[in-house]
């Protein structure tokens, strides 16, 4: 067995009893055929049907794809789905024929409206193998973006913005796949499907709260884990650091920031405490650095100056803040042997600091320019973008709030965000969690379809390095309970887990997020320790 496929045969990624599923394959046979297909899809005059697969139990493989080794027996539907004017994306569907009688959505990452099934070893989020292995009728779309990080598919090969495919990737391409996707597999399954669910991490998170805000009756459970809630706003954020190096004109070493953010998280306090460099407990702590003694020497007035500049997020040239930086206790560098993919604090090879791709072609959308290079933007420059992103991208922002109509639907939704995210600050998810009950009479009852849940320092959807976090099986265990079974998860189990050694090196439980309890800790926390000031 392949060191891909063998994960999804490991307990963080099962979360289902195949003792439980039913054989289908008589009805399959049966049913799963190119005119009950056809009769579906007439309904749809985007989508047509190119061919219908059987795959034995055993090796999959594909061109271009990890060979998968432990596949069990499945149908596939595969189809295009007209997505804009110059662009068809492949539609499919996965057919177990072993089937829990529910059916899973495949959500992204990045701008991308899928996730390869690699990338589910390290990254947290399922991908259709996943769904398969746990039993679930699958249905996913590549909206034609292919599978990467940056959103650089947003203009056409003159350079050109095509917004009618940045359209079907914000909102239309993941709600067609789900309403054609699950007519298929009654259609084909010859009954009603019990339960349908969509898991997403990033930017298939955000695809998650697209799906429970705008289009409410398509999935009874949903869990969207570190969602970049607004879009545009947090894209200034991830490119910040990078605009203060370049117009400050002074490096501070890496190993600075690195001192600086031991001492946070092993602060009683600041651990706990969201950043604010006005706050008292934060003054004192900015102000102890100076001085101290790092592998690139003390750290400086000046190293102090573009630290804390960085760690209070962007801010336009008339001193107006935009949003929340991240500040000290994220980790924004990884494991020299973990995953490579976040941490502003990387250098590139020309010794700039690298941006998270999807930021930097926001940016470029703005203006229009598929080369823009950030790094030569002054306060000035950076100011005169951020009104013309609102201008141009507001369409685009993704902070709707309104979740009534998902709640009178019976909808069920989970958040996951760590406090040690180095992707999306954690306190825009307090906010939008703050903005998203004025919707509902009470607490109580938003948690009757919303439950936030925020693992202390656990970073960007990852389980192996910052705080211990949700495993795949631990929320969706949790979030089938609570759908089919009624069972309101009040804590969900959290894990840090070394991929090499293949075992859980830490674990602990997050307790469901209250505006309220958070306020009283905070307050208890600051008084008891007054004395240190």
């Amino acid at each position: 067995m392949n060191e891909v496929t063998k994960w999804f045969s490991n307990d963080i990624y099962l979360w289902t009893d195949d003792r439980d599923f039913s054989d289908m394959g008589e009805i399959l046979r049966y049913a799963c055929t190119k005119d009950r297909v056809n009769a579906v899809l007439s309904e749809f005059d985007n989508i047509v049907l190119k061919e219908i697969n059987y795959y034995p139990a055993g090796t999959y493989e594909e061109a271009e794809k990890t060979r998968l080794d432990n596949i069990q027996a499945f149908y596939e539907v595969r189809m295009e789905q007209k997505v804009a004017k110059n662009h068809t994306a492949r539609l499919r569907v996965y057919l177990p024929v072993n089937w829990n009688h529910c059916f899973m959505g495949i959500a992204g990452a990045g701008t991308n409206t899928e996730v390869d099934w690699f990338s589910a070893v390290r990254f947290n989020v399922i991908s259709w193998p996943m769904a398969l292995k746990n039993g679930y009728a699958a249905g996913v779309t590549d909206n034609d973006t292919a599978i990467r990080l940056d959103c650089s598919w947003g203009f056409d090969e003159n350079g050109n913005l095509e917004w009618d495919h940045i359209d079907s990737w914000a909102f239309t391409a993941i709600h067609e796949m789900t309403v054609c996707a699950k007519k298929i597999v009654e259609a084909v399954y010859l009954e009603k499907i019990k339960a349908s669910y969509m898991h997403g991490t990033s930017g298939g998170a955000r695809e998650v709260m697209t799906e429970a805000l705008l289009f409410p009756k398509d999935y009874d459970g949903l869990w969207a884990d570190a969602p970049p809630i607004d879009h545009v706003n947090l894209t200034f954020t991830c490119v910040w650091a990078a605009v203060v190096e370049a117009n400050e004109k002074h490096v501070v070493a890496l190993s600075k920031y690195k001192k600086a953010r031991d001492i946070a998280i092993h602060d009683p306090v600041l651990r706990y405490l969201p950043y604010n460099s006005k706050d008292a407990f934060w003054r004192k702590f900015i102000n102890d650095l100076y001085g101290l003694e790092t592998e690139d020497g003390p750290i400086t007035r000046k190293d102090i100056q573009v630290m804390v500049k960085t760690w209070d997020g962007p801010v336009l040239k008339n001193g107006k803040r935009i949003t929340y930086g991240f500040g000290p206790t994220i980790r924004q560098w990884p494991l020299p042997t973990g995953n490579p993919m976040y941490g502003y604090f990387q250098r590139k090879p020309d010794g700039r600091y690298g941006l998270m791709p999807i930021a930097e072609q926001y940016i470029r959308w703005t203006v229009g320019d598929p080369g823009f290079d950030i790094h030569s933007c002054s306060y000035e420059q950076f100011s005169q973008i951020y009104y013309e992103s609102h201008r141009k991208l507001d369409r685009y922002s993704f902070n709707q709030k309104d979740l009534t109509a998902f709640a009178a639907n019976g909808g069920k939704l989970i958040i996951t965000q760590g406090t040690g995210d180095c992707v999306l600050p954690y306190e825009m998810m307090m906010d939008y969690y703050m903005e998203v009950f004025d919707y509902f009479p009470s607490e109580k009852m938003l948690n009757k379809t919303l439950r936030l849940y925020m693992p202390e320092l656990a970073g960007h959807s990852i389980l192996d390095w910052s705080g211990p976090a949700v495993s795949i099986a631990d929320g969706m265990r949790a979030l089938v309970a609570w759908v089919e079974g009624k069972e309101e998860p009040d804590k969900l189990p959290t894990m840090r887990y070394d991929f090499a050694a293949e075992k859980v090196i830490e674990s602990s439980e997050v307790k469901l997020y209250s505006q309220w309890t958070f306020r009283k800790n905070m307050m208890k926390l600051i008084s008891d320790n007054k004395k240190r000031l």
